[in-house]
């Protein structure tokens, strides 16, 4: 049976319709990129929801049933071709019951994941890994052409109820589909309206790197709160990379077998500079802001995350990072055929000022990790060639740009 829906412009979806959009209003946004949303209507009740960023090639289908229950969500991703495909979907069984629910995500080289959880949050999983799966795709669409984008997000979650749930829930229910789309205006709807100053969602941006080359700069200086730090640099001397894969990591978890960066150097010792901040009002407060290795003396023109095995810029939802964890209040950059020789050298530590160190000759570099314990990003800065110039230990002193 097809199921005819209409579309509500808006900037989200949050129990009622949040800052409404014009369609025009909402072409504009897809146009450039921006985030917006649509809101599709089956007999005047929210039927779907897809929040849209094309800039971060990202699109959310959400279901709900006759009573207002999310009973699926699918999350699109623009492929490398250009194209979208299926990252992950989440359906619920029965959102009133057991809330049986099974989640899959597809990696774009084929490799698919399930998890299935029989009683939703009363606990038990059941999971499944393999290769093999190509994860469903289609063209991104033109504004106003969900018809696809639907048609897709039904089949996976009919899949996942027949398929999935059957031996394990009673009764799967099916989507219904396929669709078809009336372009025209709604008119008038009895559905929820506010206004706010923020969206109800955010389109999945990682970290960005802010401000790296202010935090090498002599005499800089920034905010914290209602208070200024002033920036000075210094030489921390130079670290040896015998392999060229650097852990960058916190000493005390080095037996824990922190894996290197995934982008290597050419083995060789490279000098490091310590940025610390220190508060104008208070200058017995000192903090280290970030620690950089140069590789080269070229100049950097771009940044990216650090990443390790296993890391993939797809999973990093709105403001996230993939980040070395610290519990001991202390970091360090070493070279991986150095780690376990090193895993004791932590337990000497003490950085009050200055507030880092070279041990073992230059074989580690260890410093006081911004206000302490907690997870930091490691950025990698390129040049127009794309060859690494840099690594940058980013200690998150300072929560944005100024």
């Amino acid at each position: 049976m097809e199921t005819t829906v209409a579309a509500v412009y808006c900037e989200g979806w949050d129990d009622g319709v949040v800052n409404p959009l014009t369609p025009d209003r909402a072409e504009s946004r897809d146009s450039a990129g921006e985030p917006y949303s649509v809101v599709l209507l089956a007999g005047g009740r929210p039927h779907t929801v897809l929040d849209i960023s094309w800039a971060e090639g990202y699109c959310a289908v959400t279901r709900y049933d006759a009573d207002g229950r999310r009973i699926a969500v699918h999350e699109f991703r623009r492929a490398p071709e250009g194209d979208l495909f299926l990252r992950e979907s989440t359906t619920w069984h029965d959102p009133a019951g057991a809330g049986a629910r099974h989640r899959t995500s597809w990696q774009i080289g084929g490799r698919r994941n399930d998890s299935i959880e029989p009683a939703g949050d009363r606990g038990g999983r059941h999971t499944f890994s393999d290769g093999g799966f190509t994860p469903p795709r289609l063209p991104i669409p033109a504004f106003g052409r969900w018809k696809a984008l639907l048609d897709s997000a039904a089949r996976v979650h009919a899949e996942a109820c027949v398929r999935q749930f059957a031996d394990i829930c009673a009764a799967p229910r099916v989507i219904d589909g396929p669709f078809r789309i009336n372009n025209d205006p709604p008119g008038a709807h009895d559905l929820p309206v506010r206004t706010s100053d923020e969206r109800p969602w955010h389109p999945p941006r990682p970290l960005q790197p802010r401000g790296l080359a202010s935090l090498f700069r002599d005499g800089a200086e920034r905010t914290v709160g209602d208070r200024r730090m002033r920036l000075a640099t210094r030489p921390a001397g130079k670290l040896n990379l015998p392999s060229g894969r650097l852990v960058a990591a916190d000493p005390s978890s080095l037996d824990y077998g922190d894996e290197p960066f995934l982008t290597t150097v050419p083995p060789g010792t490279y000098p490091v500079t310590v940025s610390l901040a220190t508060f104008t009002d208070d200058l017995a407060h000192t903090r280290v802001a970030a620690m950089r290795i140069d590789i080269s003396d070229r100049h950097p023109v771009r940044w990216e995350p650090a990443l390790r095995d296993g890391q993939d810029l797809l999973d990093l939802g709105y403001g996230e990072f993939f980040g070395f964890g610290v519990d001991a209040g202390l970091a360090c950059f070493v070279d991986e055929d150095n780690r376990e020789r090193l895993t004791d050298e932590w337990q000497s530590l003490e950085l009050r000022d200055p507030r880092f160190v070279t041990l073992s000759g230059g074989d580690m570099i260890a410093w006081s990790s911004g206000w302490g314990d907690g997870a930091y990003p490691t950025w990698i800065g390129r040049d127009h060639s794309g060859r690494v110039t840099s690594f940058i230990a980013d200690m998150l002193l300072f929560p944005s740009d100024d």
